[in-house]
């Protein structure tokens, strides 16, 4: 596996592409990504959006981190690529500290008795529908609801045992979005929340762990989510 920090060039090129993907949304930076793997016929690659910093003539500008089966193009037109061999050695209860990007959903069966395959839900959204049902209209309460599905979605037993984890201490809830955007082949609009954590765990398993991270967290991974970075505390 490769860790990459991807930068725009201070380029005409860049500057138009950076355009496109202020118009365009997070897939847009899926597309544009994808030009530094070219020899792949289905994406092999995670990635998190967050603002440059400490490149001259960078400062407000989106940066990229990307995780990848393969290592990416050096020479692009439109990146300046920095990149590094991710390969964790890790152990049976080592600690890691961890921020995760995660598109949290939940799948419910529908109510025909022959349905065999759940309607996928957004986690927040669901919470916040539930919540307005039992009364609560106060927007600082309704968050809290929100907040707890999503922090229950990553630390329920069902997905620490997916992801050979456990989390002895909660995490915690940095930033929550609401995104509307469309792939290139599809006119309808896609919404999408995604989810800042950050947190502690403890891996049980370490060779299951990495295989998931490796995968991916969730949901809207070509939208920029899934990728859980990781460092040793």
């Amino acid at each position: 596996m490769y860790l990459s920090r991807v930068r725009f060039w201070p380029n005409n090129a860049a500057h138009q592409a950076l355009i496109s993907v202020q118009q365009k949304g997070s897939y847009a930076s899926h597309q544009l990504l994808w030009q530094l793997f070219t020899e792949q016929a289905d994406r092999n690659f995670l990635f998190r959006e967050e603002q440059a910093s400490g490149l001259v003539g960078s400062q407000g500008m989106p940066e990229y981190l990307v995780l990848s089966t393969t290592a990416p193009a050096q020479l692009s037109e439109l990146f300046q690529v920095q990149t590094k061999k991710f390969e964790p050695r890790l152990v049976v209860g080592e600690r890691l500290a961890f921020r995760l990007r995660a598109n949290p959903t939940v799948s419910y069966k529908g109510g025909s008795s022959d349905s065999t395959r759940g309607q996928r839900h957004d986690v927040m959204m669901h919470a916040r529908k539930t919540a307005q049902a039992s009364g609560i209209v106060d927007k600082q309460q309704l968050q809290q609801q929100m907040d707890q599905a999503a922090i229950e979605w990553l630390t329920c037993e069902q997905r620490s045992a997916k992801l050979g984890v456990r989390f002895e201490v909660q995490p915690t809830i940095i930033e929550s979005s609401q995104h509307k955007t469309s792939k290139k082949s599809q006119s309808q609009l896609i919404s999408y929340s995604a989810v800042d954590y950050e947190g502690v765990l403890t891996v049980n398993e370490p060779e299951l762990f990495l295989t998931q991270v490796a995968l991916g967290l969730g949901r809207a991974k070509a939208f920029g989510c899934g990728l859980m970075l990781i460092r040793r505390v």
